[in-house]
């Protein structure tokens, strides 16, 4: 293919390798005014474009392939990429809530059933996965990642890499397309959690969020595309050192490194580091880009600059080889019309449905359960809230692609699921009661759209609803955001329940308080929400974005057919006042649990008539604690788990090839079978930097049925212990430090026993 390739780039003229470097608009107009009117057909008979997210459907994605193969320069085949995020035809959960599963093949198998499933549209260049960790529940991208866990993450993001282009990584195959690790780097911690905003981060810590990136890497991930934001003052697309220094040589990345929408043209003048679109383009290559998206900068400029001798037409060829080479491992020279069979785009296979369905239960988190769950079938149930009956915002963001209507509701899911269950329901409230923001959570399904304003009176909707929960056994409410509450450009300022959920809360307790019936609470949203305000429900149950399978899913858990097993990859603040806040944080010189301010009492005296001090441990935030309300890696079960002591294979290590093994037995000492999730945290106490207080080092999932005793086994070297340092990208070093390490294992970040070994060189 080399020969090929070298010998195509010796045909085509400078235009039309800056084509190869131009991905234009679904629309196909340019955004720039290169070509006033220009359609894609235009582009394609000009070969000004190497693909295009225009054409609905594979038969007219295949109309468009034939026109660039018969007709464009050189016959060059086009891409064709869309925001396939881990869902295509069939609504599989939201990424974060997949994530809650700890369960890195799980993830496989949806994003290869998505790559199946796009590819038979004609789709073969997937604009994911996302793989920013965040630690601010405002921003609203928090939906399409897998949290906040930097070794989580990196896990999944191999697994979902091998899911969409398969292990071996041929994605020349019908059910196969290729990935794009985004959003390089650092987007996740955008200011106060407002997208598109400015990125401020020491490059240690930068490293240390880049591993679910240097995973997808190392798993052959085709394609990179840069941040929006800055990154220390300057735009990631114009950011040498990060694409150079880091992704081309540190992390050895030797694919496409691709713009987000719009981020040369306007985006780098709106930045204020180029005064117009020529400087931006000039900007952006130099730093590394490959493909400009939307922008059409690269078509209109890099000519001229070729021309003035700023860059070198070789270092347009080297970058067109590499769209080259990358629609080669496509294998489009081979085949062009792979995947663009008319007709072969069809309705979810129940096996994919089947699959929505596992994913959905595997990602609920119960994170309550005063002794009311599993419910029993017979009786009354009353299914009260605004997302009780909301078919479409049950898929999450991002479901482009998915038939909103083929989402099974809460409502639906237990009338199916309960037996002879009688189901009532009331709506309750309103998601949101202003029209405005109703009309932008609607903003992608204005023909259809889920959140509609309610003309009943709030007092009303309440009444409605009390009247309901009086009449049944149990009160199931399902509260939480629509799903374009979440998602990009979608910054919360607070991430309490919205509208008047809290109202309907408070007033379902009072029922249940004056009753005795059990009250559960299912929170149904595209991030971690601050649930503090409904911790008085007698069990509580996060779900994220379930998908189409989300009301059978809740269902199956509900009344027991299935037993909960979802893990928080990211953990619940009490407030948004806590925000950002990071399980992995670095100690601070006064450690929460040992400061604090000496108050006197007002009339309390000891034995000797001295007054009584009380001390004020909650890191100087006087309205409650500074601890998440659940944490990272929290999750109940119906059944109970009791560890042992944990052991290690040895307290004192030397040298480099040296292993530890740590081991843990735990037993499932409850009456139902269930899945415990353990987990390995590593502490480095004394290091050249600051070092996070915990770091997820290793996790194993043990399915156990009641009496029954397991070991999880975990394995530790010294690339467990390695981090990289240093005050710039260009001079950072990656190495580990000799001395005492704290091993604590447990269900979560916070419950674990802890042990110490010494590791010397």
């Amino acid at each position: 293919m080399t020969t090929f390739i070298d010998g195509l780039l010796a045909r085509m003229s400078l235009r039309e390798k800056i084509g190869q470097l131009n991905y234009p608009h679904a629309d196909g107009l340019p955004t720039t005014g290169a070509a006033p009117g220009a359609d894609t057909r235009t582009l394609i008979l000009r070969g000004e474009l190497c693909g295009t997210s225009a054409g609905h459907g594979a038969a007219e994605r295949r109309e468009l392939q034939k026109l660039a193969v018969e007709k464009g320069p050189n016959g060059i085949p086009l891409f064709f990429a869309k925001d396939c995020i881990q869902r295509y035809v069939t609504g599989a959960p939201i990424p974060l809530a997949q994530s809650c599963s700890w369960e890195p093949e799980l993830l496989r198998r949806i994003a290869a059933m998505t790559a199946a499933e796009a590819r038979a549209d004609g789709v073969n260049l997937n604009w994911a996965p996302m793989l920013d960790i965040s630690h601010d529940a405002r921003w609203g991208r928090v939906a399409e990642g897998h949290g906040e866990l930097p070794y989580l993450c990196a896990r999944l993001a191999r697994a979902v890499v091998e899911g969409y282009q398969g292990a071996d990584g041929d994605v020349a195959r019908p059910n196969r397309m290729m990935a794009t690790l985004k959003h390089f780097a650092g987007y996740g911690l955008a200011l106060a959690g407002r997208d598109y905003a400015a990125v401020e981060a020491s490059p240690a810590t930068l490293m240390r969020i880049m591993e679910p990136f240097r995973a997808g890497i190392e798993a052959g991930a085709g394609a990179v595309m840069v941040a929006f934001s800055t990154l220390n003052d300057m735009p990631a697309t114009a950011h040498r050192a990060l694409l150079h220094d880091v992704l081309r040589q540190r992390l050895g990345f030797r694919g496409m490194v691709v713009t987000d929408f719009t981020a040369i043209d306007p985006e780098l003048v709106n930045h204020g580091i180029a005064a117009n679109a020529c400087e931006a383009a000039y900007l952006a290559f130099t730093a590394g880009v490959t493909v400009d998206l939307v922008s059409c900068a690269f078509l209109n400029h890099l000519e001229p600059l070729v021309a003035e001798g700023r860059i070198s037409e070789a270092d347009v060829t080297a970058r067109c080889r590499l769209v080259l080479e990358a629609k080669a491992r496509l294998g489009l020279f081979d085949d062009p019309y792979l995947g663009l069979e008319e007709g072969a785009r069809s309705a979810p296979r129940p096996a994919h449905v089947a699959l929505a369905r596992e994913a959905a239960v595997k990602g609920l988190v119960l994170l309550k359960n005063d002794k009311v769950l599993p419910l029993s079938r017979g009786g009354t149930l009353a299914v009260i809230g605004p997302l009780a009956d909301d078919r479409i915002d049950m898929q999450g963001t991002w479901a482009i692609d998915v038939d909103p209507q083929s989402s099974v509701t809460v409502l639906e899911g237990l009338r199916t699921g309960g037996g002879n269950t009688h189901v009532l329901h009331a709506r309750g409230c309103n998601i949101v009661d202003d029209k405005n923001i109703a009309a932008r959570l609607n903003i992608h399904n204005r023909n259809t759209p889920s959140v509609v304003v309610d003309q009943r009176s709030p007092d009303e909707m309440i009444a409605e609803a009390r009247k309901v929960a009086e009449q049944a056994d149990a009160i199931v409410l399902c509260l939480g955001e629509a799903k374009e509450h979440a998602g990009e450009s979608s910054t919360r300022l607070d991430i309490g329940l919205p509208g008047r959920q809290q109202a309907l809360f408070d007033a379902m307790r009072t029922v249940a308080d004056t009753t005795g019936k059990p009250l559960i609470v299912i929170a149904i949203a595209g991030r971690p929400l601050a649930l503090t305000g409904v911790m008085d429900a007698d069990a509580l149950i996060w779900t994220g974005h379930p998908g189409s399978q989300g009301g059978n899913a809740i269902a199956d858990v509900l009344f027991g057919g299935q037993s909960p097993s979802g893990r928080l990859s990211m953990a619940l603040p009490r407030h948004v006042g806590q925000l950002p806040m990071a399980t992995e944080e670095l100690p601070t010189g006064r450690p929460k649990d040992a400061i604090g301010i000496d108050v006197p009492g007002d009339d309390e005296v000891d034995a000797q008539g001295r007054h009584v001090f009380r001390k004020f441990t909650t890191a100087c935030i006087l309205e409650g604690p500074a601890t998440p309300l659940f944490p990272a890696g929290f999750g109940l079960t119906y059944t109970r788990f009791a560890y042992g002591a944990a052991s290690a294979s040895a307290h004192l290590l030397k040298g480099e090839r040296a292993v530890l093994e740590v081991s843990v037995p735990v037993t499932n000492a409850g009456e139902r079978p269930g899945t415990e999730v353990v987990q390995l945290w590593l502490r480095d106490p004394v290091a050249q930097i600051s070092r996070p207080v915990r770091e997820l080092r290793g996790f194993v999932r043990l399915t156990l049925a009641p009496g029954d005793t397991a070991v999880a086994r975990f394995r530790l070297t010294t690339e467990d212990l390695r981090y990289d340092h240093g005050t710039a990208f260009e001079t950072m070093v990656r190495a580990w430090d000799p001395g005492a390490f704290i091993i604590m294992v447990g269900p979560n970040a916070l419950d674990t026993q802890a042990l110490t070994v010494t590791w010397d060189r």
